[in-house]
């Protein structure tokens, strides 16, 4: 008997026949003519919603269960009949009966209810067993491998889909055997093995295109699998994958469209794309409110709370909440780990805690490696010493167990923070953007915004110091620049930290009372833009713009040190005399800004013309700084961190009457009179140079406190 027959015996109204049809053994043919045949055949058996026939029942209750509309199929096998028949004259089949409790139970497994799912689950395998018909067997060891994982027993669970799959080949029940495949490949995504699960998978669509599967069939089959792909770090095979079967469940009934917006929302997570991950995790969230899939639900809030968690921290915090309190078939892990990054990200280092040891347990329970590794790394950012950089090695051990390249990256580079090893540091988030995903992902709630404030320029110049232009966070050579004019026009540039200067000025540095150098500066900038961008990976003018008026360098993608000491400078002064921090957080904002001078501005070239206003005025502006770092920590009662700052200001400025005062005031209050009384002769020494008066120690040396 196939779908069509049934298709007749409907539009003849004849029960008996769609009874006849719907209890053929033939039962693949019907379970792929899907939802509204089946409902057509319920009106005609039982137009008044009463009691089905068992045979009926479960196909229906199945067909809707792929369909994600857990809800009806439970109301539907809640009408199976179990009386000695399902009509006049016949008898029950066993077969269905095993069929019904087997579906059943799977779909109390999609809804979370693991206490009733079991129970069925058991029913249903004493019974498959009891008939001996192949197909409930295998149907019904899927059942029990299913309830398994709710339990967080991979090796039952192991061992049922073996069973399962044995009976299914035993029966040339192909569908089932394509369900099982599937399902391991998903079984060896959620313990890290990819390429294994990447055999399955391929085994399951072969075996779904020899029957001419439907699309739902096919894509469950490629969703599993672009989870493969997003494990082994393949981002544009992975989303391919998806969207195909996005295209193919579009128009379906099934919840797999749910499914695989969901990973699309993944893929874009892990790439660094937030409001493309939003967007995916509210679509897929809408899909699942008219089916309540706990499958789609639990991933698509967790991966929602944390793309929004800069953007809306209370509906973030609001979605962590709804994430934990949903039962969900496949475990907490997702949620757990959503709930801690989100609180690390706001800084409730307590509650990040709690839930990351929740989800080491959970992942071990469950085997999920990947899970694991995350669950460690997060643990790690709460600590610090050997301790954190312990747990990232564990992390590491696992990423490359599972040859997860994109997580290896990321573990590297948390690695390299922890050991301030910044090379390292560069090197992974070179690693990282090999693959696609953005290194500078602050929005998203995990370890890599967790990572934040690195230096995430391309290009950087250092010029408090000795000159050195760091590409990729390794030093440009010598032989690179092929001429010192290339070199003298980069150090030219970066001192006008991002303002334009003229061509004929740029040139006149260059070559002073030399008419006529346009040709030659156009192949001192053509050099340049080789030394910064070797590869050409941009266009000619992303680093250094240039027009026929004027050049500059394009700060937005050059880091200048100068740069960025002139603007933490300038932030941690107008802090503290805003009074907008406290007297702390001022101190560190000082401090930070203090320890970005790290010489003078190009102390090699100390000669050149174009390096005096520059060097000047980054001088005063770190002065000022230290100043009032040094005031600041005086004013808090810290003498002994004051003195170097104060020790500092005067080798600078050997004039500086003022910090030579507090300087031998503090070192006497800290009872280093030796030093004091060297500070003093030193201060005296400078005010003679100049004919200023000299203020006498006694006045200096104020009673201790």
């Amino acid at each position: 008997m196939t779908a069509e027959a049934l298709e007749r015996a409907i539009g003849a109204q004849d029960r008996a026949a769609v009874l006849a049809a719907v209890g053929s053994p033939a039962h693949d043919t019907l379970l792929l003519a899907g939802v509204p045949l089946l409902e057509r055949a319920v009106a005609v058996v039982a137009p008044d919603g009463g009691v089905l026939p068992v045979a009926l029942a479960w196909r229906h209750g199945y067909a809707l269960h792929q369909a994600g509309r857990f809800a009806e199929a439970l109301l539907v096998y809640a009408r199976a009949g179990d009386g000695p028949g399902d009509g006049p004259g016949t008898p029950t089949d066993p077969v269905d009966v095993a069929f019904l409790h087997a579906s059943h139970a799977s779909t109390l497994w999609a809804t979370g209810d693991a206490v009733a799912s079991r129970r069925l689950s058991d029913q249903a395998v004493q019974e498959a067993l009891a008939c001996g018909n192949d197909s409930a067997v295998a149907a019904a060891w899927i059942s029990q491998a299913l309830v398994c994982v709710l339990e967080g027993d991979l090796d039952a669970n192991l061992v049922a889909y073996e069973k399962a799959l044995t009976a299914a080949e035993r029966a040339g029940d192909v569908l089932t055997q394509a369900r099982i495949h599937n399902n391991l490949g998903s079984r060896c995504n959620s313990e890290g093995r990819y390429t294994e699960a990447l055999t399955h998978l391929d085994r399951a669509i072969a075996l779904a295109e020899s029957v001419a599967a439907p699309g739902p069939v096919r894509a469950l089959s490629l969703i599993t699998r672009s989870d493969s792909l997003l494990g082994l770090g393949r981002l544009e095979e992975c989303l391919a994958e998806l969207h195909l079967a996005r295209t193919i469940t579009r128009t379906s009934e099934s919840p797999l469209l749910g499914l695989a917006v969901v990973g699309i929302g993944d893929a874009n997570r892990l790439c660094g794309n937030a409001t493309q991950a939003a967007l995916a995790y509210r679509e897929a969230l809408a899909i699942a409110e008219r089916t309540n899939n706990a499958q789609i639900i639990v991933p698509a809030t967790s991966g929602l709370a944390r793309v929004l968690v800069v953007d809306d921290l209370d509906e973030a915090q609001g979605l962590v909440k709804q994430a934990l309190d949903q039962p969900a078939a496949v475990g907490q892990v997702e949620p757990l780990l959503a709930a801690g990054w989100v609180c690390l990200a706001t800084g409730d280092k307590a509650a990040a805690g709690e839930y990351s040891r929740l989800a080491v347990r959970e992942a071990g329970r469950r085997h999920d490696s990947r899970g694991l590794a995350e669950s460690l790394e997060l643990q790690s950012l709460l600590m610090s010493g050997p301790r954190a950089v312990d747990l990232l090695d564990e992390a590491g051990t696992l990423w490359r167990s599972t040859a997860n390249s994109i997580g290896l990256a990321t573990n590297q580079a948390l690695r390299a923070r922890a050991t301030t090893d910044h090379v390292e540091e560069q090197a992974a988030r070179r690693r990282l953007r090999a693959l696609g995903v953005r290194d500078d992902a602050t929005r998203i709630a995990g370890p890599l915004q967790a990572l934040g404030g690195a230096d995430r320029a391309r290009v950087a110049i250092r010029t408090l110091g000795a000159f050195a232009v760091l590409c990729d966070g390794e030093t440009v050579p010598a032989s690179a620049w092929q001429s010192r004019k290339s070199r003298d026009a980069l150090k030219i540039l970066a001192g006008r930290r991002g303002r334009p200067i003229t061509r004929e000025a740029l040139s006149e540095h260059l070559w002073p009372d030399s008419p006529g150098s346009g040709n030659r500066l156009s192949v001192v900038l053509s050099t340049l833009r080789g030394v910064l961008d070797p590869g050409k990976e941009h266009p000619s003018d992303h680093y250094l713009r240039a027009d026929r008026e004027a050049v500059r360098l394009d700060t937005e993608h050059v880091e200048i040190d100068a740069v960025v000491f002139t603007q933490t400078a300038t932030g941690a002064l107008r802090a503290l005399r805003s009074g907008e921090r406290t007297d702390l957080a001022v101190v560190e904002e000082l401090e930070r800004a203090a320890a970005m001078y790290t010489g003078h501005y190009l102390e090699d070239d100390p000669y050149s013309d174009w390096t005096v206003d520059v060097r000047d005025e980054l001088l005063s502006s770190a002065l000022e700084v230290k100043r009032e770092l040094a005031l600041a920590l005086l004013g808090r009662g810290e003498q002994q961190r004051a003195i170097p700052w104060l020790v500092g200001l005067i080798a600078d400025d050997p004039y500086d009457e003022p910090s030579h005062h507090h300087l031998i005031t503090t070192l006497h209050q800290a009872r280093r009179h030796g030093e004091a009384r060297r500070a003093y002769r030193g201060y005296s020494t400078r005010m003679k140079q100049i004919g200023a008066p000299i203020t006498p120690l006694a006045d200096l040396l104020t009673p201790y406190t």
